[in-house]
This record gives structure tokens, C-alpha cells and sequence, in this order.
């Protein structure tokens, strides 16, 4: 065999191997990670709250104390739509719901306890409203009649709102009584594209006032502790199940 068709065969043994691995590349599934230059449309979002309040109602007789507390948590996704977001809600659940309330009636002294109440806590997500370079949660839980055990005096308990939301169908003003940290759940938008974001908000609440009733005035007090978890984390494909 002559040097030429030696070196042919060597070669072709060389480059066979070769393309036999560039084929099998090729069909291979594509196991890549989105190009980090690529820009997300749409967010994962999860929201925890957890609340712990009291309430009070004195009639210069007989007294109604209650305590509850309660835990819900929100998750969904959030959609790039022009220059506003879309929210799109996946589930919403009251993980937790405790609630107390005792009268001193003479006649009828007791205890309520969760079972007895009426009512649950209802939470909405309403939006997430560009404001500035900003991103504003807009969310309210709706208040409850109490005390529970006596319809005739009852006042509505005002349950935790963001400051955006502020519950303006509300005769009281619930971010001027904000006693301490804040209720603005907001974040930089560019915080989103740059990465997951996590992160915590906690407020005190506190309301008091007199109410005038039929020949007679009563005292109500309510107040609550407020922790709130936000996190968004990009994606780079649309969520299959998505509905607004």
C-alpha cells in the first residue's frame, strides 16, 4: 500500500468518529439555560401574611374582649403587558385562623371561640401598579362585624391593607393609624429583572375611637401586628395554566 492511501485511511478513520458526534449533537434536546441577556415577560409571585390582633368593646356595662390571628398565602405570576403588568392568580388560602372572644355579661358570661365565628378572613390581591421606578401591591383583607356576640353594637374590624390600598370605603382612615413600620409593600422594578427578589414588611396598627349609639356612646379599640413575605422570581416561559 502506498504512503498517500495510508494517510487517506487514517484520515477518514479520524473524521468518521467525528461527524458520527456532531449527528448525535444535533439531535440531541437542547438542555440550555435562557441566554443571560434575554429580558423575563413573566414572574412567579408569592405572598405570606400573618396578623395578630385584638379588639375591644366597653358599653360602660358589659365588655367584649377578642384576640385572633391568622395566616393566608397568595401565589401566582405576574405578566409584562406594554408598560403595566398583568396578575394572574394560581391560588389563595387561609393556611391558619384562630379567633377568641369572651363577654362579661351577667346573664350570659361565655366564650366564643373560631368555630362560633360567623366570618373567615378574606383576602384580595387586587394589583401591582407601576408607580415611578416603583412597584406598589395593592391588597386588602375584608373587615368583620364585631363582637360576634352581640350584633346590636357591632363596628367593623378593620383586618390588615396595603398602604396603596389604604381601604377608602373605610370611615377610618387605616395608614393614618399605622402606629409603627410601614404598609407600603413596594419594590425598585428594576429589582425583577435583575433577579429573584425576597423580601419582608412588617407594621403595627392601632384604632380607637367612641361611638355614638341610641342614648348611650361606646368605646371600641382594635389593633393588629402585620408581617408580610414577597417574593418574584423571572421566568423566561409563559406558565401553562395562566388565567387573568
Amino acid at each position: 500500500m502506498r504512503a498517500g492511501q495510508r494517510d487517506n485511511l487514517s484520515s477518514r478513520r479520524l473524521f468518521l468518529p467525528a461527524l458520527v458526534l456532531l449527528l448525535l449533537q444535533a439531535r440531541a434536546p437542547s438542555t440550555a439555560l435562557p441566554d443571560p441577556g434575554q429580558t423575563p415577560r413573566w414572574w412567579d409571585v408569592s405572598l405570606s401574611l400573618k396578623t395578630d390582633g385584638d379588639y375591644k368593646l366597653d358599653t360602660g356595662g358589659p365588655a367584649f374582649v377578642g384576640h385572633y390571628s391568622f395566616a393566608i398565602r397568595w401565589t401566582g405570576w405576574l405578566e409584562k403587558d406594554d408598560h403595566d403588568y398583568l396578575l394572574y392568580r394560581l391560588d389563595c388560602r387561609l393556611c391558619d385562623w384562630e379567633a377568641q372572644e369572651t363577654s362579661s355579661l351577667t346573664e350570659s358570661p361565655g366564650v366564643l371561640t373560631t368555630n362560633d365565628f360567623r366570618e373567615r378572613p378574606s383576602f384580595a390581591l387586587k394589583y401591582i401598579l407601576r408607580d415611578g421606578d416603583d412597584l406598589n401591591l395593592d391588597f386588602i383583607i375584608d373587615r368583620m362585624a364585631v363582637p360576634q356576640a352581640d350584633p346590636e353594637d357591632a363596628f367593623p374590624l378593620l383586618l390588615p391593607s396595603s398602604e396603596t390600598n389604604g381601604q377608602k370605603e373605610s370611615e377610618v382612615d387605616y395608614n393614618a393609624c399605622v402606629i409603627k413600620g410601614s404598609n407600603r409593600i413596594e419594590i425598585p422594578e428594576s429589582a425583577i429583572y435583575a433577579g429573584p427578589v425576597a423580601k419582608t414588611f412588617t407594621w403595627a396598627w392601632k384604632h380607637q375611637q367612641w361611638l355614638p349609639k341610641e342614648r348611650r356612646t361606646v368605646f371600641t379599640s382594635q389593633s393588629h401586628k402585620v408581617e408580610v413575605s414577597l417574593s418574584i422570581i423571572p421566568r423566561f416561559s409563559r406558565p401553562k395554566n395562566a388565567r387573568p
